[in-house]
């Protein structure tokens, strides 16, 4: 494997999010910090999916490489302009982009030196009359040479 950055994996993420939910979303994008702030006081325009790196580890594997495991956050926020449970399960809900997310990232590799995708857990984050928030957790893992 090649030895990559964070940030290349981050980007190819982001372009296959892109790639595969088009004019299903308004906004795909990397975000760090405080993800409600973000939705709730800045332009961005939703369905929107965010992006971040939420940590990484490593994991020794020989005398001068290791694992670096990477764990993405992928948020789903809609306005649940009719109600809760529309905001899931309408054309263009939680429950839809998800799928494209689904298809999108996991057991993929992004046509880079890494593991493929693994989903480890997809829940709600936030439910109110303004917003409806699910996280989808993601992992993968790329070789670091010293």
């Amino acid at each position: 494997m090649a030895d990559l950055t964070w940030s290349v994996v981050e980007e190819a993420l982001l372009t296959a999010l892109k790639t595969e939910l088009g004019s299903l979303v308004q906004t795909v994008a990397s975000y760090q910090g405080n993800w409600l702030q973000d939705l709730q006081h800045q332009a961005r325009r939703l369905p929107a999916v965010l992006v971040s790196l939420q940590s990484t580890r490593g994991e020794w594997v020989a005398m001068r490489s290791s694992d670096l495991v990477l764990d993405f956050v992928v948020l789903v926020a809609v306005r649940p302009f009719r109600g809760e449970a529309e905001a899931r399960t309408q054309e263009g809900g939680i429950y839809q982009i998800l799928e494209g997310v689904r298809r999108a990232l996991w057991r993929q590799d992004l046509g880079l030196a890494i593991t493929p995708f693994s989903l480890e857990k997809e829940e709600p984050w936030l439910t109110s009359p303004e917003l409806a928030v699910y996280g989808a957790e993601y992992r993968t893992s790329l070789v670091k040479n010293f």
